[in-house]
């Protein structure tokens, strides 16, 4: 069945949302010249470095 459910996509967006918005800040190439190699270390191990990381940055 491909019907389309409105209220199954509301929800599935609803959760994308909080997912995306409970990720912790992402820090730009710019930040990174502002800080330190220790901020540098805490920023990666709290999660603020994934997207330059994975290349999204």
């Amino acid at each position: 069945m491909d019907d389309f459910d409105p209220i199954r996509a509301l929800v599935r967006d609803e959760i994308l949302k909080a997912m995306q918005e409970a990720r912790p800040v992402q820090y730009t190439r710019a930040d990174l010249t502002h800080m330190t190699s220790h901020q540098i270390a805490q920023a990666r191990r709290d999660g603020h470095l994934d997207n330059l990381l994975i290349g999204r940055n």
